[in-house]
């Protein structure tokens, strides 16, 4: 009885760390912003 739990805990431990190894190395969603700058609020301010 011992044996099969300890089976059964084993192979849920695998597949749970074999799932998150998994999502860890998929990439991530790439996010692109466009943000308009207007030319005057490129300018330095006068002294």
């Amino acid at each position: 009885m011992k044996k099969r739990i300890r089976l059964f805990l084993s192979l849920l431990i695998l597949t749970i760390s074999i799932a998150l190894l998994i999502w860890g190395y998929s990439p991530n969603p790439r996010e692109t912003r466009i943000q308009p700058i207007v030319p005057a609020e490129m300018q330095l301010p006068a002294p």
